[in-house]
């Protein structure tokens, strides 16, 4: 299992940027929203560990709009984010994550989440994961079938145990700054799905190009994080047309 130098050092950019959805409680959960209020499709989103960042909305606001499903983004560590002390401390920011970031620890809240779905009448989600929260997502589709997919963008804390443990396809989606996933990829090849896996290197990106460090005053940023959210559109579009296919 990997992390990153950049995941625990690069600070996040700043940014004037407004979401366009709505926040929502459910059950003391904290949930942002985007999209149509019908969807019978949604996508979960795990933020990075600057939790509710504004590139972060921002990037759900532009799926939401480009795929036409509904986008929740839960507030998993409950205002808990990283900070700059942190961030100066890496042996205590990794203690910080092995504590509100694991999958005990945010999985009563998926679930909250999940039925918060269902009873709006969404019939299948997926799962985009950054940083921290990629791992957490190829986890959950091990352990929660509702979720029938997963794109994993700039992934931090690989392990090929997830990927030998996955229940769904999985799009990688590594920046520059993440190891290499070719061995990850082949385990995920060997699964009865392995075919729509997907891996697409980022190499001219940083860790964080679609979440809080992204830039999107920097025309080559932007490039790349539709690129990214178009891959993943695309991407969950297939996981839902299987799942609908095997019923």
């Amino acid at each position: 299992m990997s992390h990153s130098k950049a995941c625990c050092t690069l600070p996040p950019v700043v940014s004037d940027y407004k979401y366009t959805g709505e926040m929502e409680k459910v059950d003391n959960l904290s949930i942002y929203t985007v999209g149509p209020k019908d969807a019978k499709k949604a996508v979960l989103v795990f933020y990075d560990i600057f939790g509710y960042h504004p590139n972060t909305y921002q990037f759900c606001d532009i799926l939401a709009k480009h795929c036409g499903w509904k986008v929740i983004m839960p507030d998993f560590l409950h205002g808990d984010y990283a900070t700059a002390e942190l961030m100066g401390n890496i042996p205590k920011l990794l203690e910080w994550i092995g504590k509100v970031g694991t999958i005990e620890a945010v999985t009563p809240d998926v679930e909250r989440s999940v039925k918060y779905l269902k009873e709006s009448g969404v019939d299948a989600a997926t799962l985009v994961g950054f940083c921290w929260g990629a791992k957490i997502a190829v986890q959950l589709t091990t352990t929660i079938p509702f979720f029938v997919g997963a794109s994993l963008i700039h992934p931090s804390f690989v392990d090929v145990k997830d990927a030998e443990n996955a229940g769904a396809p999985i799009l990688a989606i590594p920046s520059k700054d993440e190891p290499d996933m070719t061995e990850y990829m082949q385990i995920l090849a060997k699964k009865p799905f392995g075919s729509q896996c997907k891996h697409v290197r980022f190499d001219d990106m940083v860790h964080g190009f679609c979440a809080a460090r992204s830039d999107y005053t920097d025309k080559l940023n932007v490039q790349r994080a539709t690129e990214a959210i178009q891959l993943t559109a695309n991407f969950f579009s297939e996981c839902f047309k299987t799942k609908e296919s095997s019923l």
